[in-house]
């Protein structure tokens, strides 16, 4: 809390703090006053921005203006988007997530200075970044993205008084486009692939089998043949249950031993996954492909769809919030995905449907048909 200083029969609000080193620091806001009763009144106000202040934001207050109006000077964009990220650090925002949060605004830096005042940054501003990111050959998709980023960040300025009204945001409108998810035909493609190592072969299966995201086998623990994933570390923020079958909890144990063996960080190691998974789609669809990684956790939501055609069963396992997210999935049509999901077809007919929605019988079967490409 901010103290009172009666300095030279004047009063001012003495703001003390320590700086990462331990050195002391100290600012003195002048109450303009030398009646201690009104003093303490305008200490009130000082001390609700006494954090501000510690983090280098300087105010001129009613009793400095001849408006009566608080100010704040020279905030720049930079000053607030610090204060934001230091903000959502303190109060438990997911690392996954403060990491998409830094890359739009520096998307944003890249176009737009960031030593401009916030209160400059405008519908006009962001207007001209949308051009720019575009011109620069940043998807409609990709601009998107940063533009929520950036209307969390400008709604915080709000609520924050920083900055009057958030300026209007208008997403770039984009066709609505189906999951890419991965046909029997072109998975079995890929499993042949003389280059790929089995172990690899087998990650694939793993994260085509159970709809893991890249980093959540490693993120959980194992309980019997449940992965289960906390809250902490799940993009939708709640506890999450994944069901893993016999052969899945050993392909699961291979994958821990070898992240474990590895001496680079979970982000390299699944980066390097991804990047041999993109290899072997290029050479199975070409070096223009579509097809990524997470297309496997598409792959698994269709075809669950396929077999139960039980949608709040995949929303389910899928570890969606809102059966609203999971409704793309069953969008297709059900000849399509015939088609593509022979093996699917052939299973539902002998109603070989276990625990949970997955399979009891027919996991060694199917595991071996992938994997030989047959």
């Amino acid at each position: 809390m901010a103290t009172l200083k009666n300095r030279r029969k004047s009063w001012y609000a003495r703001v003390i703090w320590y700086d990462k080193t331990g050195k002391q620091k100290e600012k003195q806001v002048p109450l303009r006053t030398k009646f201690r009763v009104e003093a303490v009144h305008r200490l009130m106000v000082v001390n609700r921005d006494e954090n501000d202040i510690k983090d280098g934001i300087s105010f001129m207050y009613p009793w400095m203006r001849d408006d009566g109006q608080k100010r704040i000077l020279r905030f720049t964009l930079k000053d607030a988007v610090d204060l934001w990220m230091k903000s959502k650090k303190s109060s438990g925002v997911r690392q996954t997530t403060i990491i998409r949060y830094k890359c739009s605004l520096n998307s944003l830096f890249s176009l737009v200075s960031e030593n401009i005042p916030l209160k400059e940054v405008n519908t006009n501003l962001i207007d001209r970044y949308k051009n720019l990111s575009l011109e620069n050959g940043l998807t409609a998709n990709g601009v998107n993205i940063n533009l929520r980023s950036i209307k969390v960040f400008l709604r915080w300025c709000k609520v924050r008084e920083y900055i009057d009204k958030v300026p209007h945001i208008g997403m770039i409108k984009t066709p609505k486009a189906s999951p890419l998810y991965i046909s029997d035909r072109n998975f079995a493609e890929i499993m042949r692939l003389p280059w790929l190592n089995q172990n690899i072969k087998n990650m694939f299966w793993f994260y085509r089998k159970t709809g893991c995201r890249l980093s959540e086998p490693f993120i959980g623990k194992l309980n019997g043949c449940l992965l289960l994933i906390s809250g902490e570390y799940t993009k939708e923020g709640v506890d999450k249950e994944i069901f893993l079958s016999n052969e899945c909890v050993g392909i699961y144990n291979m994958m821990i031993n070898r992240r474990m063996e590895s001496k680079g960080t979970l982000k390299s190691w699944t980066e390097s996954l991804s990047k041999v998974f993109l290899k072997a789609v290029r050479e199975i669809d070409g070096s223009d492909t579509k097809y990524h990684f997470h297309c496997l956790r598409h792959t698994f939501a269709v075809r669950r769809y396929l077999q139960t055609r039980d949608i709040y069963l995949v929303k389910k396992e899928m570890g969606h919030l809102s059966v609203t997210t999971t409704e793309k999935y069953a969008k297709f049509s059900l000849q399509r995905l015939q088609i593509d999901f022979p093996n699917i077809i052939e299973k539902n007919k002998k109603k070989v449907i276990g625990n949970n929605g997955h399979e009891i019988t027919g996991h060694n079967s199917d595991f071996k048909t992938i994997c030989l490409g047959t």
